[in-house]
């Protein structure tokens, strides 16, 4: 099956990995405010305050570890590359739309040292030590970006289906403020799971979280299942050129015979199993009208599921 991460590559018009010596870490100052880090707490777990409600899933330190556990899951699946855009060794600018935790953005900032990079995510919970040339703020990508126009080098965002409702702005926007010949990679997946031999029924738990949680999204005009052609379609739209797509697949359990597939396939298990309360409660609670007691125990039937080394699944990338 078409299991990929779409680094959906556009033009517009990865050197060894340096460790910093401890003492040019930096902190960077603090751009929280009692607004931005007024989270809020709902269904045990706790949900930023900066356009409170754009985003229905937690940035609490549970979240922030499944994210961070599926960074190393695809980074495994793209051969331990960063990006797959064809950057020269000294881009200026790069752009980490939607970071997180700001671990790319940070192994990006070390493994460039001359480029500056910068993460925007709503919450502010990136480390405070970073590389000198890394820095992060607090941002809406939905709304007009206030960078200078024709500036990176690179726009780069992961997984952001969940969150980005006009996929031809955020195109516009990005094409705007990437250089002449910059590239910008979209490295995205469909929550759908996929199974290349039969193993996940039809009415099995996991196939009816995928659909519900895909119905769940739509009622705040989203899609959680995003294909690089619906991708690659954006981007001519919006004036890009040179466009590749690139399909990997992201397994979910040590199922699959190949050595690295399986290390991929446990990695994204661990995260499933301890992420998924979090990608379900709100959004079926919120837009389906479940009860939160429903959801938890329909959790736990679908981990239960993944558990079954004979279900070979994986995410499409």
């Amino acid at each position: 099956m078409d299991l990929v991460a779409i680094p959906a590559l556009l033009a517009r018009q990865s050197p060894p990995i340096t460790s910093y010596p401890v003492d040019l870490y930096m902190q960077i100052p603090s751009f929280t405010s009692a607004r931005i880090t007024a989270y809020r707490f709902q269904h045990g777990r706790r949900y930023h305050a900066y356009q409170e409600g754009r985003y229905d899933l937690p940035n609490d330190e549970k979240e922030q570890e499944r994210m961070e556990l599926q960074y190393h899951a695809l980074r495994l699946a793209f051969g331990d590359r960063l990006y797959l855009a064809p950057l020269d060794n000294k881009p200026a600018t790069i752009l980490d739309i939607g970071t997180g935790t700001g671990i790319w953005a940070i192994d990006v900032a070390e493994s460039l040292p001359q480029t500056q990079v910068i993460g925007t995510d709503l919450s502010p919970i990136q480390p405070k030590w970073v590389p000198p040339n890394c820095k992060f703020e607090v941002d809406d990508a939905e709304q007009d970006w206030t960078f200078p126009t024709d500036h990176f080098d690179l726009v780069h965002t992961r997984i952001m289906n969940a969150f980005i409702q006009s996929w031809d702005h955020f195109m516009e926007q990005s094409f705007r403020h990437l250089k002449p010949g910059g590239w910008l990679e979209c490295q995205e997946l469909s929550v759908g799971v996929h199974s290349d031999d039969a193993t996940l029924l039809d009415d099995s738990h996991i196939r009816t979280w995928c659909d519900n949680e895909e119905e769940a999204w739509n009622k705040i005009g989203l899609s959680v299942n995003l294909t690089g052609e619906q991708i690659r379609a954006w981007m001519e739209k919006a004036g890009f050129i040179n466009i590749h797509v690139e399909k990997f697949k992201l397994p979910i359990g040590t199922w699959p015979a190949d050595a690295n597939l399986k290390e991929i396939g446990a990695i994204q298990f661990v995260a499933m199993m301890e992420g998924l309360q979090g990608l379900t409660i709100a959004p079926w609670v919120r837009h389906l009208g479940w009860k939160e007691e429903d959801v938890e125990l329909y959790i736990e039937k679908v981990k239960s599921e993944w558990k079954h080394k004979s279900i070979h699944t994986y995410f499409p990338l």
